[in-house]
């Protein structure tokens, strides 16, 4: 239901003309009253009293836009939907001669059990609907709940009363309008067709496909024109502050079919990662095209060398991270510090000679350097 703020106004309102529809059916002598409150509220004679005791979210519109009527609100806003959940509760009147109170108070109970079983849904032109403005989005649905002992109990212990004959209701659907509205932007000026006159970019192969440091790599495609550019894209741990489209990878040369490329610099983190070539014409991206490019951490060089075993080695590194390690001779060794562009590890114990010293990171393996180690 699309109300203003006074939604679950209206709906105590509707609740309590079905109610009240139900008693003038059955004639009753003398009239129950029909009450809005709290279950402690004191009150003479028979009433049949609508408790509000819970309020949720209607799981089902919590994330729409209002049909046919999405454009009048904010975008990506979806209005407040809820669903309400009543107690309906007959009190009976001060004690009769006869002793028969209560059966009053169940007359009564039943007569309105009975016009809400009839009028459950509570659409546009119902009798028991205030006018609206805006009209109902949905039809009110009023839903006998099972509420078991446990349930009753609670709520009348919270009300420090003794417990009376309940019934419990949900009404669904319940949307309270928003005051933001959607606010169109500004129309076209000048509208622009951008025609691409070929496929754009077609990635084909790259060459070696594992690099690193300054090594390059040759970038088989067709399709390239000189305003294609080559961005390798950023990855967590990459130096901030991250370039918004990638990392631009520097053209060393231009080939037929294709282009050699170098990585940008020697801090970016290792890993797989998607290298893209972009064609944009008038600072509008026309194509684009993707292949894998594998960045792998790379030793440089190490001093010193030669270097005794047990010594400290200092290793000018590119693309080492946090998680690098460290093999000398196949040996692992725990690095004593690790930074983008060097590690410092000790010299295991290892036979003398030239021994290969590779890095491990990222979940990649990069290629060995010879290092002399000496007893």
């Amino acid at each position: 239901m699309t109300t203003p703020a006074s939604a679950i106004q209206v709906v105590d309102d509707t609740l309590s003309a079905l109610a009240e529809a139900g008693i003038d059916d059955v004639g009753m002598t003398p009239r129950p009253d029909v009450t809005v409150g709290p279950l402690d509220r004191e009150a003479e004679g028979p009433r049949l009293n609508w408790f509000l005791y819970g309020i949720e979210p209607n799981a089902a519109f919590r994330n729409m836009e209002h049909p046919r009527s999405g454009s009048s609100t904010a975008r990506g806003a979806p209005p407040l939907a809820l669903e309400l959940h009543y107690l309906l509760t007959a009190f009976a009147a001060e004690p009769t001669a006869t002793g028969d109170q209560d059966q009053v108070a169940h007359v009564a109970l039943a007569a309105a059990m009975r016009a809400i079983h009839e009028n459950a849904i509570v659409g546009p032109g119902s009798p028991f609907l205030p006018v609206l403005d805006p009209p109902l989005l949905e039809p009110l649905r009023v839903v006998m709940e099972s509420l078991d002992l446990e349930d009753l109990s609670k709520l009348w212990t919270a009300a420090t009363k003794p417990m009376r004959l309940s019934v419990g209701y949900c009404v669904s659907l319940v949307v309270v309008e928003q005051q933001r509205r959607h606010l169109a932007g500004p129309p076209v000026r000048e509208p622009r067709v951008l025609v691409v006159p070929s496929v754009g970019p077609r990635l084909v192969a790259v060459v070696p496909a594992r690099v690193g440091g300054d090594a390059e790599t040759v970038l088989a495609a067709t399709g390239l024109v000189a305003a294609t550019v080559f961005r390798l894209v950023a990855e967590p741990g990459d130096p901030t502050p991250l370039p918004t489209g990638g990392w631009p990878m520097p053209v060393v040369r231009r080939e037929p079919g294709g282009v050699v490329l170098r990585l940008p610099r020697h801090d970016l983190v290792a890993g797989i990662r998607r290298l893209d070539a972009v064609t944009a014409l008038e600072g509008l991206p026309a194509s684009r095209d993707s292949i894998a490019l594998t960045v792998v951490p790379t030793l440089i060089a190490a001093t010193p060398s030669p270097v005794t075993v047990g010594a400290t080695l200092t290793l000018t590194t590119a693309h080492t991270g946090p998680d690098t390690e460290v093999f000398v001779d196949g040996t692992a060794v725990v690095p004593t510090s690790v930074a983008p562009t060097q590690v410092v590890c000790a010299v295991p114990a290892v036979d003398p000679g030239v021994r290969a010293v590779s890095l491990r990171s990222g979940g990649v393996a990069g290629p060995s350097l010879l290092v002399t180690v000496t007893p």
